[in-house]
Parts: structure tokens; C-alpha cells; sequence
């Protein structure tokens, strides 16, 4: 460590022998530490070290009152030790007691009398680590905040409930990331006037990289299905956007991250709901009626992104005045208890048929709340999402 960074560090000498503590200073002093504070016991120590920042003790095991072992005790149970380094300065026949001092969390120890190359050493040494967990502190500090900028960021790509007096469908949705960045995302676009797209897609992973890689599937999916026009809808169903969906995500894919997607179109003048499933959970339909159906693809496909000749082929099915769409990622069903038992495909049925009649942002909240209080004592571990689409011309 350079001069100028010794003479900045603020070093506290805890001793009730003053000569202890001149000697110290001296040493000290003579490689650079000139920013030094001196304490004659335990009680005048914790009483400097909340009254202004020290970045390193140097503190006597046995001293009268409140000994060494007494503050180290204090400082952990105020979880200072983390930031704040303590070297025990002791002599060779309190052997037992710096030990303990060391599993209370003191960094290191010295022993009387003091050598001047332990001491440049081990004080060197110590304020260097503390520098260095100091850095990556700040910097997780600092990532937080970004991370909290880009979750911000993230919802804010979720889009609103459509319900509107003018539209014949409504449609409502659910995102609860488990971490500052999820891997869902759900999404719709009106590409004419008559047609329909929603998808619903959960990418492998999480954190930073999965939020990345669904904003590209998610950029390509729109993309694709946002410049279809009208008149060539036949030729590029779900499944085909799905093919080249996955044709576009197979390339620059060095990390081979992959994409569960279910994607629909609705013609809204007719009902028809076209759809294809890459590698994701069966969507459910609601009918009118309060009747439930999985919706199960003949032919089970890969996720988009991990196979390059994969093919995705469509299904369709009619939507009744009044029917319903529900599609979700397994984040619901895969919700555990503090026993490890999951909320599960037949609970979820059973419970959309209990309120799949419900108004779209109320079912949305039913779900929500049964898989919350199923599993309120855990932790969540995974993305939750959902979306309720409902067509009533």
C-alpha cells in the first residue's frame, strides 16, 4: 500500500498500557499510518468507533473492564465486523484467547512485543482486503440500483389490460419476477384490424441473460407477426412465425438459451384462435359456460432457440361468444410450499374451474391469491405470468 494511502487510513490502537500504545503509534507512524487514535480499554474503543469511521483496530485481548474478547462480542452483534477489520494484539500465553477472538471474526493477530515486518505486513494486508470488499460492496450497491432501474424498465414492457367499449376482446395480464429480472413476458398485437396475436413465453434461466434473450424473442415475434399482411395469412400461421422465430434465436446463440412459447391469433370477426406451443405448458380454454379445456398440442415441439430444424405445427379451435383464453407459465404450478409440494396442474384446473367465469383481472387476482396463500411461508422462485383473453362480439 502507498504512503499516501497509509496516512488516509484511520487506525484505532485499543491497549490500557500507555507505553503499549506509544510504541505502537511510533511503529505505525514510522511506515506512514499517521491517522491514528488511541483507546485505553474496551468501553472508550466502542465509544470512538461510533463516533467516527475507523478502517482498522488493533485491539489487546486482556485488559481490565471490558476486554478485548467483550468488544469483539459487541461489534458482531452490531454487524460491524463485516466492514470494520480487527487485529488482535496479544501475548504468547493468551494463545487460547485470540483464538477465540478469531472465530468471533477478528481478522488477525499480533504478538507482543510487536514485530516491525508482522506489523507492516498484516496491517498492509488487512486494509488492502478491506479495500477490496469496500469496491465490491459500493459496486453491488451501485448494480442494485441498476438492477432495479432495468426491473422498472422490464414491467414497464408488460403490457396494460385491454378493455375498451369499442373492442370486442379483453384482454388482462399478470408478470411477478421472482428476482430483480425475470425470463417472462407477455405480450399482444393487433396486426390488422381483424386479427389478433398473444403470446406467452418463458425463457431457461434468469437474472440479466434470460431478460435479454426474451426482449430478442420478443422483438422477433413482433416483428414477424406485425408485418404479416392480411392477405397472406395463410401462409404464416403460428406455427410458421414460430419456425422462423426460432431460425432468427438460433443464431449468435454461444449460451444455447432457449424460449417456451405459446403463441396465438384470433380473428376477431370469426372466433377461430389458431395456435402453436413451443415446448410450453398447455394454455386452457374457458368456455362461456364455466366448462374448462386443456388445450393440448398433437404434436409436442422444442423451444424456440434450441434446435435449429424444428418445426411448430398450428391447431386451432372456435371461441363462442363470451369464451375465454388462459395462458400462463409454470412459475404458478411449480409454486412450492415450505414442504416442498408443488400448487400443481390439477389444483390449477380445478381452481379455474371454480372462477374461469370470473372478470379477467379478477381471475387473474384469484390465481394469484391461491397460489400465494398455498405457499405463503416459502420463498418465490420462479416468474409468475399469466394472461386472460376473452372474445365476446
Amino acid at each position: 500500500m502507498a504512503i499516501t494511502e497509509n496516512a488516509a487510513a484511520a487506525l484505532l490502537i485499543v491497549d490500557d498500557n500507555e507505553d503499549n500504545r506509544e510504541i505502537l503509534a511510533a511503529r505505525l507512524a514510522q511506515l506512514g499510518y499517521t491517522n491514528v487514535a488511541m483507546a485505553s480499554g474496551g468501553r472508550e474503543a466502542l465509544d470512538r468507533i461510533e463516533r467516527s469511521p475507523v478502517d482498522l483496530v488493533l485491539l489487546d485481548v486482556m485488559m481490565p473492564g471490558i476486554g478485548g474478547i467483550e468488544v469483539l462480542e459487541t461489534l458482531r452483534a452490531k454487524r460491524r465486523l463485516a466492514s470494520l477489520p480487527v487485529i488482535m494484539v496479544s501475548a504468547a500465553s493468551e494463545h487460547d484467547s485470540v483464538v477465540r477472538c478469531i472465530e468471533l471474526g477478528a481478522e488477525d493477530y499480533l504478538s507482543k512485543p510487536v514485530n516491525a515486518t508482522m506489523l507492516r505486513a498484516r496491517v498492509g494486508a488487512t486494509l488492502e482486503k478491506k479495500r477490496l470488499r469496500d469496491d465490491a460492496r459500493e459496486r453491488m450497491v451501485e448494480l442494485g440500483h441498476e438492477l432495479a432501474a432495468a426491473r422498472e424498465l422490464q414491467l414497464g414492457m408488460v403490457p396494460l389490460d385491454h378493455e375498451r367499449d369499442d373492442s370486442n376482446v379483453a384482454m388482462h395480464f399478470l408478470l411477478e419476477p421472482a428476482e430483480e429480472l425475470g425470463g417472462d413476458l407477455c405480450d399482444f398485437l393487433f396486426s390488422d384490424a381483424e386479427t389478433l396475436w398473444v403470446g406467452l413465453g418463458d425463457v431457461s434461466g434468469k437474472g440479466v441473460a434470460a431478460a435479454i434473450f426474451m426482449a430478442r424473442t420478443w422483438s422477433v415475434l413482433r416483428s414477424l407477426a406485425g408485418r404479416t399482411p392480411r392477405a397472406a395469412l395463410e401462409e404464416s400461421d403460428p406455427g410458421r412465425v414460430l419456425m422462423a422465430t426460432n431460425r432468427e434465436l438460433c443464431k449468435a446463440n454461444e449460451k444455447s438459451m432457449f424460449c417456451t412459447v405459446l403463441l396465438a391469433r384470433l380473428s376477431l370477426r370469426t372466433g377461430v384462435l389458431e395456435y402453436a406451443n413451443a415446448g410450453h405448458l398447455p394454455p386452457y380454454l374457458l368456455r362461456a359456460n364455466g366448462d374448462v379445456e386443456m388445450i393440448v398440442s398433437a404434436r409436442p415441439a422444442l423451444p424456440v432457440g434450441a434446435m435449429l430444424e424444428t418445426t411448430y405445427e398450428s391447431g386451432s379451435v372456435t371461441l363462442q361468444p363470451g369464451d375465454g383464453l388462459f395462458v400462463y407459465s409454470d412459475g404458478i404450478t411449480e409454486a412450492t410450499d415450505v414442504k416442498g409440494a408443488q400448487y400443481g396442474e390439477a389444483r390449477l384446473a380445478a381452481t379455474l374451474s371454480e372462477v374461469g367465469r370470473m372478470h379477467g383481472r379478477a381471475l387473474l387476482d384469484e390465481v394469484l391469491g391461491r397460489v400465494r396463500e398455498r405457499c405463503r411461508d416459502a420463498p418465490q422462485t420462479d416468474d409468475i405470468t399469466a394472461l386472460v383473453l376473452r372474445w365476446d362480439p
